[in-house]
């Protein structure tokens, strides 16, 4: 199993490497510095990450026993381990096209207000649920 995940660990490089060339040629300079990236330590980590889960994936689905294990495991493994950072990131864009946006918050009547961390507003000393309770005693 553990060969199966330095498979996927070396796709999802590969995979990392494509990225790398692709955004150094974007930004004409080190992808990570802080004008056009995110800087050092967040890179390192979305770097992390994705070999992580290129490497979880190919063991996970190789050592699964849904694929027979043979010479050919290994190479699966590595276009596996390829492509998993590839699927996430379009499922994950595909997940976030689902959730509503704050344009479809102001459309249902909401406008710029957050209700879940709005203080109430006082009502002075006959506050609204002292009037609801005095209008029920009245005869």
């Amino acid at each position: 199993m553990w060969l199966y995940a330095v498979w996927g660990c070396v796709g999802a490089a590969v995979n990392c490497g494509i990225i790398y060339v692709e955004a150094t040629r974007r930004v004409k300079g080190w992808p990570w510095s802080k004008p056009h990236g995110p800087g050092g330590g967040p890179y390192a980590v979305s770097i992390l990450v994705q070999l992580g889960i290129g490497a979880g994936a190919a063991a996970g689905i190789v050592d699964s026993g849904l694929i027979v294990t043979n010479v050919a495991a290994s190479g699966l493994a590595f276009v596996i381990g390829t492509a998993t950072p590839v699927v996430v990131k379009k499922v994950s864009q595909y997940v976030e096209a689902l959730l509503p946006d704050e344009d479809d918050f102001a459309k249902k009547g909401h406008g710029d207000r957050d209700t879940m961390t709005e203080q109430p507003v006082p009502q002075g000393e006959m506050g609204l649920a002292n009037r609801s309770r005095g209008d029920l005693e009245s005869p």
